[in-house]
């Protein structure tokens, strides 16, 4: 997304005439640009970047921001984004690099699903061949990472040298400092090397490329310091990787960098053969991405009339070629010089380093921006990499949209993530305004201006931004069961429907394909991540129940099916960190490769309605607070808001807050530690009413009651912190109109929310 340019914002730096903000961090912006007086509004378009203008800048800084520029300006390659001009000596110093409109590898395979293997190789020897035109004139890339990856028509770039380094620069570097993004870092890097070799490069193109294929890094873990111990011990996970495909990224992570192929030699691993094509052999998903991103550009460039000042001449000469200088943290962490050390050791560590995300060195150039900054585009690419988990269901902290809303969240946390709060993220030409679709109960997921809904016989496709219907199926046959939507994937929605599993064009409810579910089988519940869904199934008449796994994307295909022998009517589904969880009457631990069974406890020996999967973490809601399950080791158990009659769906934070309800008042705890940060007021008549699950909204937490809707920031302590509450004209019934909870479900994007009730009625109103 490209915004306006902020209050105030000199339209002008160096010879450039800004057009609008790509993205921004602590130390920096990135602006779409253009040569200044260019009489074709098209031509010339550039990423700029920036510092900001408050900060004292040192002579020291300056000299490497200089030999950053000289190293990016050595690289001639076409697959990364070409320097275009610097000035390291001006007022503000900065940096041009080519505009390339397309979305980073993160937003793609975020908001499109994981690619299929051939686009993964012809992908990835594009990345090696960029590799090795870096490595020939003695420059390292040193963070190689989903978001410093940019898809462009003719194929991928790669961006952000900021922390590159000519080979001979070490003194750059200082003992105990690692450059990277934790989960796309070598164990080089982790293992405090001074002097970091092209191999570590390689090893972190092999994590890009298993990310590409899965959706997953192959280090994610829920836990910062266990992904610094599984790169540094080799533990990577690369079980949904195509067997052929997954032999050759094996050989990227091989923990000795010389056992590791070189750039050249991988290509020809990815591509033995490599052919001339006029166009990339993109996925359809991501070409009309790429459309997007150039639509955008193009009209914010139209928009903006060309500058008639005269640019200014840069004190320092600018340099053409080479890659660009993005967004990127510098990770300080304890390193010990022996990594035979015991695991324990290693994860104390690593978690001396927990600012990994998020703080930035003083030593490097890579002080020059703080994170990837949320951009799109050429600022460092949405999803960024920076995280250990580039799953749908982180990407809320992302300028990247993810494919579903709230169906990305397969541990079901109710966490909407920042973008419910940012008002740019709500559909272009939102207003308030209220649909109601037939025969009865509905339940929605939000894909991208698209609202999914499935009901008792047919798929229902609304416009988000005005409530009006795009398209809706046939009904379903009688006894059929009720229609529900599986998943949104790219331009794809998956729903079971008249007994089968179908796929269906987004845009035009056009069927692509239709698979049958065993006879006689009722779909209980379903989760998707990273493109499989699993279901489970209970056969009317004999009650025969099964859990499957199947992959959407890709080659289509069943992947595995199992018996569940729980006696309990339905089956709740949970998804994390490759484990599915089943919960019943009691509690089934699967793995989600294979579905090999990991973990159980028996039936009747734990209560768990509306279970929440956070990580490890089994929530189970009860009349008495919750009961906390490592669901790795069953017999680990702890108590979290003991006394509370928990009436819904608890809410997990990423910050680890967790908000439960009562029928009457909600209760912020850690979950950590149990402590209790707030409650709402209870004034003896009632309190809240409340009537549906709570969910996170930013820094909020979101309740729905008989009175309309309610927020509370999260950082309160004591009595609840009211921020904001509303009840919509729109609101079904009107004042004090009761619904039934279960029937009622809300989600929040872009200061927007959208709510469906039992009756049919879909709204969408302001957020409180």
């Amino acid at each position: 997304m490209i915004e306006p340019l902020p209050p105030g914002r000199a339209r002008l730096i160096g010879p450039y005439q800004l057009l609008g903000l790509l993205g921004a961090g602590g130390m920096g912006e990135v602006y779409l640009a253009r040569p200044a007086g260019a009489p074709d509004p098209f031509g010339g378009l550039v990423a700029l970047k920036t510092v900001r203008a408050d900060l004292d800048l040192d002579d020291g800084f300056r000299i490497r921001f200089r030999r950053e520029i000289d190293a990016a300006g050595a690289v001639r390659s076409p697959h990364t984004a070409a320097l275009v001009g610097g000035d390291a000596g001006g007022r503000l110093p900065w940096l041009a690099t080519e505009y390339v409109p397309g979305p980073s590898l993160a937003e793609a395979v975020i908001r499109g699903g994981p690619m299929p293997e051939p686009v993964v190789r012809e992908m990835g020897a594009g990345l090696a061949h960029a590799l090795a035109d870096m490595h020939a004139v003695r420059v390292l890339h040193r963070d190689l990472k989903p978001g410093n990856v940019l898809l462009g028509a003719d194929g991928p770039k790669v961006i952000d040298f900021g922390i590159a380094q000519a080979f001979d620069a070490t003194q750059l570097t200082r003992t105990g400092v690692v450059v990277g993004s934790p989960g796309y870092i070598s164990p080089e890097h982790v293992n405090g090397s001074r002097a970091l070799v092209p191999a570590s490069d390689v090893f972190c193109l092999g994590a890009v490329l298993a990310f590409a294929a899965t959706g997953r890094g192959p280090f994610d873990d829920s836990d910062m310091a266990a992904v610094i111990f599984r790169i540094a011990q080799g533990e990577a996970e690369l079980s949904g990787v195509p067997p052929q495909l997954r032999a050759v990224i094996e050989e990227c992570l091989r923990s000795e960098a010389e056992a590791r192929p070189t750039p050249r030699q991988l290509a020809g691993m990815l591509l033995p053969v490599r052919e001339s094509r006029e166009t990339f052999p993109w996925t359809e998903a991501i070409r009309g991405q790429l459309a997007a991103h150039a639509a955008g550009a193009r009209a914010v460039a139209e928009a903006a009339a060309p500058s008639a000042v005269a640019p200014p001449v840069p004190s320092g000469a600018p340099h053409s070629g080479g890659p660009a200088l993005a967004p990127t943290p510098v990770v300080p962490v304890a390193v010990a010089g022996d990594r035979q050390g015991n695991k324990g050791l290693w994860i104390a560590l690593a978690a001396a380093a927990t600012a990994v995300c998020v703080v930035l060195g003083a030593a490097l150039l890579p002080v020059l921006f703080e994170g990837d900054g949320g951009g799109d585009d050429n600022a460092g690419g949405a999803g960024g990499g920076a995280r250990p988990t580039a799953s749908a269901s982180d990407v809320a902290r992302t300028k990247a949209r993810p494919a579903v809303i709230p169906g990305a969240d397969a541990g079901h946390t109710g966490d909407f993530g920042a973008a419910a709060t940012d008002v740019s993220r709500k559909p272009t030409g939102w207003k308030v305004w209220s649909a109601k679709i037939e025969n009865g109960s509905v339940e929605c997921v939000l894909a991208d201006t698209s609202l999914v809904c499935g009901g008792p016989q047919r798929i229902t496709v609304l416009d988000a931004a005005n409530g009006k219907q795009r398209w809706r199926t046939e009904p379903g046959r009688a006894g059929s069961g009720p229609a529900s939507v599986a998943a949104v994937i790219g331009t794809t929605v998956y729903a079971f429907q008249d007994g089968a599993l179908v796929a269906l064009g987004l845009d035009d409810g056009a069927r692509k394909w239709r698979e049958p579910l065993p006879e006689g089988a009722q779909v209980t519940d379903s989760v998707q991540s990273d493109g499989v869904l699993y279901y489970a199934t209970r056969a009317t008449g004999t009650g025969a129940a099964r859990i499957f796994a199947h992959r959407l994307t890709g080659k289509q295909t069943r992947t595995w099916d199992k018996p569940w022998g729980d006696p309990a009517d339905e089956a709740e589904l949970s998804f994390a960190d490759g484990r599915l969880v089943a919960v019943g009457d009691g509690v089934t631990v699967l793995k989600g490769a294979d579905g090999a069974r990991l973990a159980a406890i028996g039936a009747g020996d734990i209560t768990c309605r509306t279970p929440v999967l956070k990580g490890k973490e089994l929530l189970c809601a009860g009349s008495d607070g919750l009961t906390v399950v490592d669901v790795t080791a069953p017999q680990n158990r702890r108590s979290v808001a003991a006394g509370v009659d928990i009436a819904y769906r608890p809410a997990v934070s990423r910050d680890g807050k967790v908000v439960v309800s009562s029928r009457n008042r909600v209760y912020a705890f850690g979950l950590a530690d149990g402590r209790q940060y707030w409650a709402t007021y209870d004034d003896g008549d009632g309190g809240l009413n409340v009537s549906g699950a709570p969910v996170m909204a930013g820094g909020s937490a979101v309740v729905m009651g008989e009175q309309g809707i309610d927020a509370f920031a999260t950082d309160s302590t004591g009595e609840a912190d009211d921020t904001g509450s509303s009840l919509p004209a729109e609101w079904p019934g009107g004042p004090g109109a009761r619904h039934d909870p279960a029937s009622v479900s809300l989600i929040a994007r872009g200061d927007a929310m959208f709510l469906s009730f039992g009756d049919g009625t879909v709204i969408s109103v302001y957020a409180p």
